[in-house]
């Protein structure tokens, strides 16, 4: 940040009186030596600014992601998504249980129904339309919920931002994200035990699923920096996430040339052959797509509130 932009802005994002805890001290670049004691000398490193720029943003990533980690863990958003979670996505197993016993009971003899189609592909499909509800309420409160307690300010002119900022609290949410899928693998080694299950389509499975949960975090985390309030954030996301994922539906009843464009936007339809074991490029790089659309979309509004 030049010195005419703070002299113009009045902003001296340096010299907090009171900085969060949470962030790394700022100080002129240099590397202390081991005899150093308060009184002694300091090396400075005169390698260049853009080395020290570059650590101090990692050392903001790392101290706000770490912090970020520490709010969802000490709050209720942790605990509802969880609980939410693990609850609905063992009642879609135990449902899943069931039908495929009645399959098995109907097949002809000697015929062995199909652990991947009739019971996976039903739990995992119903497991991310959940997610879709859920997965809102990780990201709402990730930037709303500064702006709404005046920190935000500090840290889009904190070194660092909005970089850092961005990736910090994308990061955050993946990782909560990831550990309930990480829970919920206990259905396949569960099955395991009695059935035989073909772990190279579970593995594409789980991998459409993180793509898909990907781009739905970076539409929340969008409209967390887009919105005043943390509400309107999760709104905002469900009302986005939901008309991706059902718009495939709308296609079924539309002529072919635009049932042919809504398929290829629609979040189920791209996730679909992940849970039939396909790994299609094609699909993947979409759910990439729109998770780096979004995350560029929300570097450029923090940016622009930067240079304001």
């Amino acid at each position: 940040m030049d010195v005419d932009r703070v002299h113009a802005t009045g902003v001296e994002p340096y010299r907090w009186a009171t900085p969060p805890p949470y962030l790394p001290a700022l100080g002129s670049p240099g590397v202390a030596s081991e005899d150093d004691g308060p009184g002694g000398s300091v090396r400075r490193d005169h390698s260049g600014g853009a080395n020290q720029g570059w650590t101090v943003g990692m050392q903001f990533f790392w101290a706000l992601y770490r912090k970020e980690l520490r709010i969802l863990a000490s709050s209720w958003i942790l605990y509802v998504y969880l609980s939410l979670f693990l609850f609905f996505s063992g009642w879609f197993y135990y449902q899943g249980i069931l039908s495929y016993s009645a399959w098995s009971i109907q097949a002809p003899a000697g015929t062995v129904v199909n652990v991947q189609q009739h019971l996976f592909v039903p739990l995992y499909s119903n497991m991310m339309f959940f997610l879709v509800l859920l997965l809102p309420i990780l990201t709402m409160r990730l930037v709303a919920e500064e702006r709404r307690q005046g920190t935000y300010s500090l840290l889009v002119t904190y070194p660092g931002s909005p970089l850092a900022l961005l990736g910090a609290k994308y990061l955050s949410a993946f990782t909560i994200f990831l550990g309930g899928l990480l829970f919920s693998s206990i259905y396949p080694f569960t099955t395991s035990l009695w059935g035989g299950v073909e772990w190279p389509l579970l593995v594409s499975t789980y991998l459409g699923i993180l793509l898909c949960g990907a781009a739905i975090l970076a539409i929340g985390l969008f409209f967390s920096t887009l919105a005043e309030h943390y509400l309107v954030a999760a709104l905002l996301t469900e009302t986005v996430s939901l008309f991706f994922w059902l718009i495939g539906w709308v296609a079924d009843y539309l002529p072919d040339r635009f049932s042919r464009i809504l398929y290829g936007v629609s979040f189920y339809h791209r996730l679909r052959p992940f849970l039939l074991g396909v790994v299609d490029t094609d699909d993947a790089l979409y759910f990439l797509n729109v998770a780096c659309t979004l995350l560029i979309l929300g570097y450029y509004l923090i940016y622009r509130e930067q240079r304001s």
